[in-house]
């Protein structure tokens, strides 16, 4: 599959023009495009973890934190030293949400004893 680097990088503006409308679902869907191709920018992989997290979905966020995850590994191992800190910076929020789910997990078990 060729990568059109252009289509995703429009994908990403109008991914973000359909957020500031109101319009989550279609910029959802552009952006999980982008994160389908594993589109080599930071983008909508964090647009993508707030929008889920915003929606108290923790195992799309983690879904996508950990695919940007992989996308930055090879970036770094690529030599683009900009890469390191957003990996890192990925690392940290995936460990977040994953602590935030556990959480809710124990505290749904509590209620249901």
């Amino acid at each position: 599959m060729e990568i059109n680097e252009n289509l995703q990088a429009e994908r990403n503006l109008k991914g973000a023009e359909f957020e500031k409308t109101g319009n989550l679902e279609k910029a959802i869907e552009l952006y999980e495009e982008n994160v389908t191709e594993g589109f080599k920018g930071n983008h909508p992989y964090d647009r993508l973890a707030t929008i889920y997290k915003n929606e108290n979905d923790l195992d799309n966020e983690i879904r996508v934190l950990e695919k940007a995850i992989v996308v930055y590994e090879e970036i770094t191992i690529e030599d683009r030293l900009e890469g390191l800190p957003k990996l890192f910076r990925f690392k940290n929020r995936l460990e977040k949400a994953i602590e935030t789910k556990k959480q809710l997990a124990k505290q749904k078990k509590a209620k249901l004893k």
